[in-house]
């Protein structure tokens, strides 16, 4: 016989295959003869007697042989503990046995397929779980478990919690577990549903038991969800982790939870070198906790370190919180520190007290320094709200300041506000000027107002004392609103100039931006008043007014070439510096000369009274009713302010008060006075004493009548 002959090799391989199929046949017809089926259902069914457990099989059993000997049952369901309640049902369990073993008469489990689980886990008012009999030994009548794989498919379970009032219902329940007798891989994913927003699951980590210990030691979990207003979000959760059944005992190691979302961009990442947990509370000796959002053209930080935390069914806890909280919004940036206990009441009610806070703001609009404030207080708020309450006191730069700020959201906050200073000096903070101050409506730097956009803001201001460039400003109080589409004063009052100012007044933001004033003055000095805000200090007085205006521009100087509405004034004991026209009268006829000319310093007109009202448009204001009034001299006119081009342009008629000048009665001076705001030019209004004339000789006839006339009159 040849070996190596075809048809040789051909007849071994035909016949060992016939003798392998024939074996498995043989084996097969073997466990089929052997299974009894009666016998199988009773051990299952009286399987967790000893707990007070019922098993029901409503379904065949079946026996398998391939890939490896087993049983595949249908439709069985567990009762609770002691009670008839369904606990756990499956549509299929398919269980796989190993060969060896079972040659030798042992029936050893190594492999368990669940498909179309459900089951409940519950925990009771006085924090009993209702699988804790699930974790004792029970006896094994005829067969032990040594698993090496788990698989589900398509479980369900629902959570329910007694003491937290919480129900939760996981869906599409996975998991894959190989290598169970050793350092198993196992991964698992599930849906926790929500009718707003389901979260996807995900698990994978090696996994090793030993006695009654399970141990985790590389967890990487996460849950993925899209949150409105967030977009998709992620948590994500990884340490290493032992949990001991027999005690119900978890400790975990290096653990890290962190969140992100898209929108808008967020990171949050809390970091637990050790975590101890029981059925009632984990605890944790230390923890650090960094966060960093962006937002619009805002980005915030925190970084913080916590101290002995507690999370129980009554909230999180840590002994202290210290951190430090930073936002920054283009060049400008607020940095807070904080230390304080931490209290999240029902995972939702937070307080912070005492709080103790240290906020430093730097900005290009105060660049020779930072706003430095230390304050203690207290901070609370509802996180499901979400709602925070700040409330803090302390000093300013070494003045009182106390703050109460409530906000309203998270993505897109609402804020009310009540600040209180006692003094304020900016000028410590902004730029230095060269040479003289430039008055308010002559800068022409464009008004920043970018800054609105980051506000949503409604609240009370009130200052003690504030500088600013040539302003002092005491007991200042207003309404504030401020949005991304305005700035507004409201109910605004303060003293200023030695009197009282009281209105609105308010910013819009638009292509061009809209100022609205209305203010009410009273007792004020009217000189600084206007060397601040037109640098004209030709007039001076104290008295009252009022002013209703409106104007459109990018800068203050563009606002004053813009300016309508109404203004009126009325003046007491006050001056018109650059002429003395009573000096001017009583040198009559000699002194005409004194009528024309520029302005004088050193000379003035005194009044006891002097009144006018304006009408304002387009950076022009004009009168017609100014009047002046003084113990010597009377003063009636009109004329213009033009703003745009500094520029004035009036005409009075100047009469003596009889009773003090008799032999002046009846003597009426036109005066002209126009050129520059700050240097104007006094003079005669020849035009009003050839009125009415039309050639060149009866004007010069009518002129030369008038000042004989004049003179006459005051000649004795």
């Amino acid at each position: 016989m040849k070996l190596n002959s075809g048809r040789l090799w051909l007849r071994i391989s035909t016949y060992g295959l016939l003798a392998v199929v024939a074996a498995l046949v043989l084996i097969r017809a073997l466990i089929f003869w052997q299974f009894d089926e009666s016998a199988v259902r009773d051990n299952l069914t009286h399987a967790l007697k000893d707990s007070g457990r019922t098993v029901r099989i409503e379904g065949s059993i079946t026996p398998s042989v391939f890939p490896s000997p087993g049983l595949e049952i249908e439709r069985v369901s567990i009762s609770e503990a002691g009670k008839p309640d369904l606990f756990a049902r499956v549509q299929l369990l398919r269980v796989s046995l190993a060969w060896m073993p079972l040659l030798f008469g042992n029936r050893e489990i190594k492999a368990v397929e669940l498909y179309a689980p459900t089951a409940t886990i519950s925990r009771n008012s006085d924090g009993r779980l209702n699988i804790a009999d699930l974790f004792q030994r029970h006896s094994q009548n005829g067969y032990s478990i040594k698993l090496d794989q788990l698989s589900i498919r398509e479980g369900t379970l629902q959570v329910s919690d007694q003491m937290s009032q919480t129900d939760k219902r996981f869906s599409s329940i996975s998991v894959d577990a190989d290598g169970l007798r050793d350092t198993a891989k196992v991964s698992a994913g599930a849906v926790l549903d929500d009718d707003k927003r389901p979260v996807r699951l995900a698990l994978n980590t090696p996994l090793a038991i030993q006695d009654d210990q399970v141990s985790l030691p590389e967890l990487d979990a996460v849950a993925i969800s899209t949150i409105q207003g967030l977009g998709e979000t992620k948590l994500n959760l990884t340490g290493a982790y032992r949990f001991n059944f027999a005690s119900l005992q978890a400790t975990g190691n290096n653990v890290t939870v962190s969140f992100s979302s898209d929108r808008p961009s967020s990171e949050v990442k809390l970091t637990l070198p050790q975590v101890n947990a029981s059925l009632h509370e984990l605890t944790m000796p230390s923890g650090s906790l960094s966060a960093k959002l962006s937002y619009a053209r805002s980005q915030y930080q925190l970084q913080a370190a916590l101290d002995n935390l507690k999370l129980s069914e009554g909230g999180l806890y840590a002994d202290k919180l210290n951190g430090e909280f930073n936002w920054l919004a283009g060049a400008s940036k607020v940095n807070v520190k904080l230390n304080a206990p931490l209290s999240l009441a029902g995972l939702s009610q937070l307080r912070m007290q005492p709080l103790k806070l240290t906020s430093t703001i730097t900005t290009p609009a105060l660049p020779r320094g930072q706003l430095v404030a230390s304050m203690d207080g207290m901070l609370d708020g509802d996180i499901d709200e979400p709602r925070f309450n700040l409330r803090v006191a302390g000093k300013l730069d070494g003045s009182d300041v106390s703050a109460t700020l409530s906000q309203y959201g998270l993505i897109k906050p609402r804020h009310e506000a009540m600040l209180a200073i006692g003094k304020l000096d900016l000028n410590r903070y902004l730029p230095e000027t060269q040479g003289d101050p430039v008055a308010i409506f002559q800068n022409t730097n464009e008004i920043p107002l970018d800054w609105l956009d980051f506000f949503d803001l409604n609240g009370k201001l009130s200052i003690g004392e504030l500088e600013m460039g040539r302003f002092r400003i005491n007991n200042i109080s207003s309404n504030v609103r401020i949005n991304p589409r305005a700035f507004e004063l409201d109910q605004m009052s303060a003293d200023i100039y030695d009197g009282r100012l009281q209105g609105d007044a308010s910013l819009s933001r638009r292509d061009e931006p809209h100022l609205e004033v209305k203010q009410t003055l009273q007792g004020m000095k009217i000189r600084p008043l206007l060397v601040d805000l037109f640098n004209f200090g030709r007039l001076d007085g104290k008295g009252s007014g009022k002013i209703d205006i409106r104007a459109d521009g990018k800068s203050f100087a563009e606002l004053r070439n813009t300016l309508s509405g109404d203004a009126a004034f009325s003046l007491n004991n006050g001056a018109l510096t650059g002429i003395d026209l009573v000096a001017a009268l009583k040198n009559l006829p000699a002194e005409l000369k004194e009528w024309n000319g520029a302005a004088q310093n050193d000379q003035k007109t005194t009044f006891s009274t002097l009144s006018t009202s304006l009408k304002l448009d387009k950076g022009v204001a004009r009168s017609q009713d100014l009047k002046l009034a003084s113990q010597l001299v009377n003063v009636k006119g009109g004329g213009k302010l033009d703003l745009k081009q500094s520029i004035v342009d009036y005409a009075l008629d100047v009469q003596a008060n009889p009773q003090e000048f008799v032999r002046l009665k009846g003597v009426n001076v036109p005066l002209k006075i126009t050129g520059p705001i700050n240097a104007p030019v006094y003079a005669l209004d020849f035009n009003a004493l050839v009125k009415g004339k039309k050639t060149e000789g009866e004007k010069q006839q009518a002129l030369k009548q008038q000042l004989q006339k004049q003179i006459t009159t005051i000649l004795p």
